[in-house]
């Protein structure tokens, strides 16, 4: 990972610390443990315990530090979330499940991720357990099937146009970041304010 020493804020940490109230103890399961930080916070009061997953293998780096201080009160998986059941978790009063969807800001400028359309590294975007990555979709998808995913995943109002041009680019090459940047850039209209 590029930025080891980026500093992670987790977003509405003292809020979800209120709802689920580790002060009083109890099992906790972070779904997206990222860089760790609701994890931290949880075991830093005294009988609990917690539950971790991440699909991304670079935060099992983090995992391990914090494994290292609280060994008997964290475990980790690199596993998706999807993948919960898979735990077989068993006589746990789990007293809260924790989900951070979205990117982190180090792994959005972490360019062998290919988050970032400001990117210069690979049109990656797996996030560790997929089984195939942006650039595969890009380049082997059909049309039709790219306008789908840009329409339903992305709202995208211009799906069909910026599907079909991918669709044509790629017969002179295979696609890359820079390349769907440009391709995106020239098919999508300017609204003028």
């Amino acid at each position: 990972m590029v930025l080891d020493t980026a500093k992670h804020y987790p977003v509405l940490l003292s809020e979800i610390i209120s709802i689920i109230t580790p002060q009083h103890g109890g099992t906790f399961i972070d779904c997206t443990f990222g860089q760790g930080g609701y994890t931290k916070k949880i075991l830093s009061y005294k009988n609990t315990q917690v539950i971790a997953l991440d699909r991304d293998i670079e935060s099992k780096k983090k995992a391990d530090q914090i494994s290292n201080e609280f060994s008997n009160r964290f475990f980790f998986r690199n596993k998706k979330f999807s993948q919960l059941d898979d735990l077989k978790i068993k006589n746990e009063k789990i007293r809260g499940v924790i989900f951070d969807l979205g990117y982190s800001y180090t792994q959005i400028k972490d360019p062998t991720k290919g988050l970032s359309f400001d990117s210069v590294g690979d049109l990656n975007m797996k996030m560790g357990l997929n089984d195939f990555s942006a650039k595969d979709a890009i380049n082997n998808l059909s049309a039709l099937e790219l306008e789908k995913i840009f329409k339903f995943f992305g709202e995208e109002k211009e799906a069909k146009k910026i599907a079909n041009q991918i669709e044509i680019f790629r017969k002179k090459k295979e696609i890359d970041t820079q390349n769907l940047v440009e391709i995106i850039d020239k098919t999508k209209k300017k609204k003028k304010f």
